[in-house]
């Protein structure tokens, strides 16, 4: 009787790690609600796919009969779908690399709109992926639009410098309502779903008091959300007094950089997996 004793051991192991990777798929299917549930299906076929491919290896040396072409056939696929899904949800949620232009394809932030607060200035990686997944990017800085765009290697849709200076694309840190009429016409031009992130604000409390401050930016904050927009302030340590700060941080939401993209990159890929599972379920009707 043909037998390759190790290619049924190797078959076996195999077999038994599918059979172990299936139950477990099964039941993260059986147990996970929407949008999950189509990652747990994919991984389930995958699984399933490469314990028939380990089935084959025991056969095929049991017998004479030449399967090899069918093993292949079945590891080929569970390794096709498997990676192709993961490379599908790491690309749709992963920023792109860095580069110092505007990026013309956007994915709307609908899932995110708030004010926050930083206490440490936004990364470079962070902009990048706020400016990636949304209708725009405007920045409010102090620093001059090419040197920021130099530190940050990203140039945004638009950009604010606060300076007493008339050069185009300055905003005169004594008249508040010029800066907020522009930022309002900003996102209107974009409809909505765009990022604004403020820095200077110590250099506006140099030229108004904070109770003047304090109204601009929670009006800001108003209009912002109610275009369905995000606006991020960054405050840094020491510029307002400890009742001055309670004051800001009754309206904006301190957030550490890190848990607001966690946050919209967990909403955006529950977003991704809804719209699979509406396109596939348009698919079946048809």
């Amino acid at each position: 009787m043909y037998m390759n004793l190790f290619g049924v051991l190797a078959g076996l192991i195999l077999a038994a790690i599918g059979i172990a990777l299936s139950i477990r798929a099964f039941y993260y299917y059986k147990n996970i609600e929407e949008p999950g549930k189509n990652l747990a299906r994919n991984f389930l076929i995958s699984t399933s796919l490469f314990t028939a491919g380990s089935l084959g290896v025991v056969i095929d040396s049991l017998t004479e009969i030449q399967l090899w072409f069918v093993m292949a056939i079945f590891y080929t696929l569970s390794y096709i779908i498997l990676v192709s899904s993961v490379l599908y949800y790491l690309n749709a949620l992963s920023p792109q690399e860095v580069k110092p232009k505007k990026y013309p394809e956007k994915t709307s932030l609908s899932p995110i709109t708030g004010a926050y607060v930083f206490k440490k200035p936004a990364s470079p990686h962070a902009l990048t992926f706020l400016s990636r997944h949304s209708n725009g990017l405007l920045v409010v800085s102090r620093t001059q639009k090419e040197l920021w765009i130099k530190k940050y290697q990203l140039e945004p849709d638009k950009f604010i410098w606060l300076s007493r200076l008339e050069k185009e694309g300055a905003g005169d840190p004594t008249k508040l309502h010029v800066i907020q009429d522009a930022i309002l016409r900003f996102l209107r031009e974009k409809g909505g779903k765009a990022v604004v992130y403020f820095e200077g604000v110590e250099y506006l409390i140099l030229y108004n008091d904070f109770s003047s401050v304090a109204k601009f930016l929670f009006s800001l904050k108003d209009y912002v959300i109610s275009n369905e927009s995000m606006l991020i302030l960054y405050l840094p340590p020491n510029v307002l007094d400890k009742t001055q700060e309670t004051t800001l941080l009754k309206e904006f939401q301190e957030k550490r950089e890190e848990e607001l993209i966690k946050e919209i990159s967990q909403k955006l890929f529950a977003a991704l997996l809804e719209g699979e599972d509406h396109a596939s379920g348009e698919g079946k009707e048809k």
